[in-house]
């Protein structure tokens, strides 16, 4: 087999091949950002998915198949697969679950509140500890997951559900209501 010799414009066209590659790969890494999915365990098996946000639509399930529970929009969350007014339920406002598009106090169903790093859920419109119901935690070993436990728990026996991918306050309401867990 005879050697070939090395030329300039075989880097450069190597040189293309690998940008176009990387470009690629950046791109679809940016995509799979947009979608957030929950499991039950640390697994994180695509089977055992529970339900998954994609665009605004949550789904049950781990394909497009699954039914649509909700879908969001900015402070908004919609039953089905709508964005008709008729079909509004919730509101999100300043961190706030509202039913409906209610400016009253008594429709505040849950506040969500930042603290440190972790994201806690309390009960009406209160951020007084005992009406805390989930902290929302980075996963310590998998960078880009989150853990959500019970009150203020830190034991692997209150885990609730694992998050891949950080949801808007808007899809992390739907993922917990298509859950029954709020």
């Amino acid at each position: 087999m005879p050697w070939r010799k090395f030329e300039a414009k075989d880097v450069v066209s190597d040189m293309r091949v690998l940008i176009l590659i990387g470009l690629f790969a950046n791109t679809f890494n940016a995509l799979a950002q947009n979608r957030v999915e929950v499991y039950p365990n640390d697994r994180l098996l695509w089977s055992e998915m529970l339900m998954h946000a994609e665009n605004g639509v949550i789904r049950e399930g781990c394909d497009w198949r699954g039914q649509v529970v909700y879908t969001t929009q900015p402070e908004l969350i919609f039953a089905g697969y709508s964005t008709s007014a008729f079909d509004l339920a919730y509101s999100v406002r300043e961190g706030k679950l509202i039913q409906g598009d209610s400016y009253f106090s008594d429709a505040v169903m849950y506040t969500a509140e930042v603290r440190g790093n972790e994201l806690q859920l309390f009960i009406g419109d209160s951020t007084f500890p005992l009406d805390l119901v989930y902290t929302l935690r980075p996963h310590p070993l998998d960078d880009g997951s989150f853990i959500l436990y019970k009150e203020d728990s830190i034991s692997a026996f209150d885990r609730v559900c694992i998050f891949r991918g950080m949801p808007s306050m808007e899809e992390l309401y739907a993922l917990l209501l298509s859950q029954a867990l709020l």
